[in-house]
């Protein structure tokens, strides 16, 4: 049931970039340039953490970023998080939805990127650490690590969607519910998160593709996830229920 559901999203927030792409990609492309001074800013003090400059390892730091940069509750995500929101309900979206979006909630976007980060770095930083010990208890400690990391990345699903839609969110509150109904709709949720890494790990790979078009597919996708759960609770109106169940 969890996996029909999660895949049911998946396919929605793809019929919605089709029927939506002149203006998709175009927020798209905004959300991009928005998030590459966070990049450049990350990859900078990637570089200080693990000194070396070599070509793998830029490369490397490169492609991380880049693929877990769609995630962040940056300000460009949670613009085009609003676009989403708007596209993946019964209304047409327009670019200034964009850009009202990134008006009203840039600070609070800012602080939510901030905290995602830094808790992200240590967590993986965890992984790293107990994992050069090898075999033992540092295994199970690593493990433990791995999932707290898995966790804090399927919390990602619903936080940007929860900032758009919330009319007075507040930094704690917006991670406190996400949290909860990532842990409340795990199967849901991590059934949901593996294909959308997969799926964006592939576009880093196709540049193309990613400057295009990945952002705005995953941020369909949490907004179609968000609904999905709202609709579950009879959060959403009939005829928005019955639209859904047609897609």
């Amino acid at each position: 049931m969890a996996a029909m559901a999660a895949f049911r999203t998946l396919w929605t927030a793809l019929v919605g970039l089709y029927e939506e792409t002149l203006v998709l990609v175009g927020g798209n492309l905004a959300a991009v340039a928005l998030n590459l001074p966070i990049g450049v800013v990350l990859l900078g003090v990637g570089l200080l953490v693990a000194p070396g400059g070599d070509s793998p390892t830029l490369q490397s730091l490169v492609a991380v970023i880049a693929w877990l940069l769609v995630l962040l509750p940056t300000p460009g995500n949670i613009a085009l998080g609003g676009l989403a929101q708007v596209a993946a309900g019964p209304d047409v979206p327009r670019f200034s939805t964009f850009r009202d979006a990134l008006r009203t909630r840039w600070r609070l976007a800012a602080g939510c990127s901030a905290v995602s980060v830094v808790v992200l770095a240590i967590l993986v930083w965890n992984v790293s650490f107990y994992f050069t010990f090898g075999p033992g208890w540092p295994l199970f400690v690593t493990i433990f690590w791995l999932y707290a990391t898995v966790f804090w990345l399927s919390v990602h699903i619903y936080l940007v969607p929860l900032v758009v839609h919330v009319a007075q969110p507040r930094l704690v509150d917006l991670y406190k519910r996400a949290a909860f109904i990532a842990l409340g709709h795990a199967g849901y949720t991590l059934v949901l998160l593996v294909p959308l890494l997969a799926i964006t790990f592939a576009a880093v790979v196709f540049l193309p593709v990613y400057i295009l078009v990945a952002p705005a597919y995953v941020s369909l996708v949490q907004a179609h996830a968000l609904r999905e759960i709202r609709r579950r609770h009879g959060d959403l109106p009939v005829e928005a229920e019955e639209e859904v169940s047609r897609l």
